[in-house]
């Protein structure tokens, strides 16, 4: 999977790359000098869209093992940077923000449960803004071909979604564990499979509080408008303000198309690509949209890269304490 994302990363990156000198490098690069100063902002535009995920998050914690609001923002932060910015995307993102409520000492399988449960919202607030995305595709009264295939995507995300819901309320997960130990017939997987249900059984403990489902769907579906609100602010800096409805749909499709391409880290050449093809759709010229792009990875940078050293110092410090921890081996001297 790992050499599947470093080729996946390339070759985005190279279609990243063929687009900016097909369009030329030139006139990209002015349309992001438009920007000046302003770039700097876009950090702070984010942060509510960050400061939501968290609350988010947070609603969705058995009761009694909810951590302290900062663990909680750490994680996500780490976790959303690390999707945007490493191989691996959700997959990776999830286990780092596991990682950090471990380090808060939360027990193993209220930590696993609560991220697989927060990453299945994520993907139901995507499924759901995709919606939003072809509805506003459709208002621009663009080729029936392309609303349907953008509806039917939604469709399948979401269908996706409600049986990922299913599997993890049945047990899915305490069933792969004991597959596992028929297959191995092994007695370490023993302890493995208790883990496991353990696991599922606090799944369907957070699932059985559909109150607190829902309104963690509602805050974190709310807290992504913030990113029209970035696109709509770019726009204005560069001379080129784009509607709220074009705001819609970049929001809603290039973020379900990066969802679909998971594979690729950060969705590089992906969303250059869909924000140029939907540029066309409302009328913006296309190296107007590659520096909006470019916009939005810049302020990817500027958040991801202090989260990422935040996660590599907690590591070594975690590492460190391990090593300290570990009882030395026998005296080789007689």
């Amino acid at each position: 999977m790992k050499v599947v994302s470093y080729l996946a990363l390339v070759f985005g990156l190279a279609a990243a790359l063929a687009l900016l000198s097909w369009h030329g490098f030139e006139t990209v690069a002015a349309a992001m000098v438009t920007l000046g100063v302003g770039i700097l902002a876009l950090p702070f535009i984010y942060a509510p869209h960050m400061l939501g995920a968290t609350i988010s998050f947070s609603q969705i914690f058995p009761p009694g093992t909810r951590p302290a609001f900062p663990v909680m923002l750490r994680a996500v932060w780490i976790g959303l940077s690390v999707e945007s910015m490493l191989p691996g995307a959700s997959f990776s993102a999830e286990i780092a923000k596991a990682r950090m409520l471990l380090r808060a000492r939360l027990d193993g399988h209220v930590a696993a449960s609560v991220v697989i449960v927060d990453m299945t919202i994520q993907g139901l607030v995507l499924a759901v803004w995709g919606g939003f995305g072809v509805g506003a595709l459709w208002s621009t009264r663009a080729g029936a071909d392309l609303v349907w295939s953008g509806l039917v995507g939604a469709c399948v995300l979401t269908l996706s979604i409600a049986g990922l819901v299913l599997a993890q309320r049945s047990g899915f997960f305490a069933f792969l564990a004991r597959q596992g130990g028929r297959a191995t017939r092994s007695a370490r997987w023993r302890g493995v499979i208790g883990g496991v249900s353990q696991i599922d059984a606090t799944i369907r403990d957070i699932y059985d509080r559909p109150g607190r489902i829902v309104l963690a769907i509602t805050i974190r579906g709310c807290s992504r408008s913030m990113l029209m609100v970035e696109l709509c602010f770019v726009g204005f800096l560069m001379g080129h303000p784009i509607a709220p409805s074009a705001a819609v749909m970049l929001v809603g499709l290039i973020g379900a198309l990066r969802a679909a391409a998971f594979v690729v880290p950060g969705g590089w050449g992906v969303q250059e690509g869909g924000f140029v093809v939907i540029g066309g759709l409302v009328g913006l010229p296309p190296d107007i949209m590659l520096a909006m792009s470019l916009a939005t990875r810049a302020r990817e940078l500027m958040v991801g890269v202090p989260a990422l050293l935040v996660w590599q110092i907690a590591e070594s410090r975690s590492l460190k304490k391990l090593i300290a921890e570990r009882p030395a081996g026998p005296d080789p001297s007689p």
